[in-house]
Parts: structure tokens; C-alpha cells; sequence
């Protein structure tokens, strides 16, 4: 019994001694961690290619970006559209004329010649559910030759949104849905309605979208 006895302190000792040990090996973390600031302005930089792309206007700031439609030097077409969706964060804005789209003046988008206040310009913009910047414009007359594609074609803008909040430095996702433009050929006023009928297709394409980061 007197064994057993000694025993039971020296295990208390032993215990008291591990505690110890355990609780000068682990101190406390005090590293302050900062969160980013939030974003106040846009960049933009420009995809790699001569393609169908999206690209950065001389007019765009710091608040607000302006991004031109480029396709292929050389390329004759005569109308393009396509659907752009952003990730939340930023929103879609307007130009002078209420839309989000901006005409370039490189389509003929009234018929030549005419005075009809009814003539309305072919161009129309709007944003859907999800984000979904939807823009299109096209040539009306068939008599004016197909244009260049190597050319700032059309604008959209793009803005920080207030009621969201994006920290700096964050990634902001831009996504062409879907694409197309009207062939050089699809115009032609020397096709029969039949002819014609069968040329009026739009053709796909594929947009590149560069890199957009708040900061």
C-alpha cells in the first residue's frame, strides 16, 4: 500500500508538469490579418489575337469602360450582335442615346437617302436576367457595300456597381454567350427572293474578351 501511495502523487506531478509544457509550447495567434480595400476604379486588358475580340476604347477611364467590336482586318460584313455576361460586381451603362450600345458610324444603319422620321437606325441594346448585356446593329441598305471588319465596329461600357461591393485586386469575369455577324454576301440586291432566302443566314463567331480587374 505504500508503494500505491507514493505512485498517485508522482502521476500527479507528472500530469501537472505535461499541462505545463503543453500550455508554454502553444501561444496565442496575434497576427492581424487586413482585409483588401474595396475597388474603386476598372482595368482592362486587351486579348492576345487578330480575331473577333473585345477591346479597350481611348475613351474609357478609371470609372467607366468603353469597349470597342473588332473582328479580322479585311473580313466584310455587315452587321454583328452578341450577348456579353459579367459576373456580379459590375453593370452595363448607357450612352447619349439611351442604349447600351453605341454606334461607330461603319454600318449604314438608316437607308441611303432617306428622310422617313419612321426610319428608325438598326441598332438595339439591352441587358437580361443574369447580367446578359444583349447588343446588335445592321447595315439596312442593300445597296451599300459590306464593310471592313478591322475596325472598331460598335461600343458597349462597363461600370463598377455601387450596390455591390468587390474587393481590390478582385477578378471580374467577362463571358461571350453567343456571337454572330451578317456575311458580306448575305446583302446582295443582284439575289432572286429565292436566292436571297437562302443566303439569309448569320454566321457564328467567336468573341475573345481580355482580363478586367477592379482595383
Amino acid at each position: 500500500m505504500r508503494k500505491r501511495s507514493l505512485l498517485l502523487p508522482l502521476c500527479a506531478v507528472l500530469l501537472l508538469g505535461l499541462t505545463a509544457c503543453s500550455s508554454s509550447s502553444s501561444s496565442p495567434d496575434t497576427t492581424v490579418v487586413t482585409p483588401a480595400p474595396d475597388a474603386t476604379t476598372l482595368a482592362y486588358t486587351d486579348p492576345l489575337g487578330s480575331g473577333w475580340r473585345l477591346v479597350k476604347d481611348g475613351t474609357s477611364t478609371s470609372t467607366r469602360l468603353v469597349l470597342n467590336l473588332v473582328g479580322p482586318s479585311g473580313l466584310k460584313t455587315r452587321g454583328a450582335g452578341f450577348n456579353l455576361q459579367a459576373s456580379a460586381g459590375v453593370k452595363f451603362t448607357t450612352f447619349d442615346s439611351g442604349l447600351p450600345i453605341n454606334d461607330t458610324g461603319v454600318y449604314q444603319l438608316h437607308m441611303a437617302g432617306s428622310t422617313d422620321p419612321n426610319d428608325l437606325q438598326a441598332i438595339t441594346g439591352g441587358v437580361k436576367k443574369g447580367n446578359i448585356l444583349s447588343v446588335g446593329l445592321y447595315q439596312k441598305d442593300r445597296d451599300q457595300a459590306a464593310q471592313d471588319s478591322g475596325v472598331a465596329l460598335c461600343q458597349i461600357s462597363i461600370a463598377l456597381d455601387s450596390t455591390v461591393k468587390l474587393s481590390s485586386g478582385a477578378r471580374i469575369t467577362l463571358s461571350v454567350l453567343k456571337a454572330k455577324v451578317i456575311p458580306e454576301d448575305i446583302g446582295s440586291v443582284t439575289d432572286d427572293l429565292w436566292t436571297l432566302d437562302k443566303k439569309m443566314r448569320m454566321a457564328d463567331i467567336s468573341v475573345a474578351v481580355g482580363t478586367l480587374i477592379a482595383q
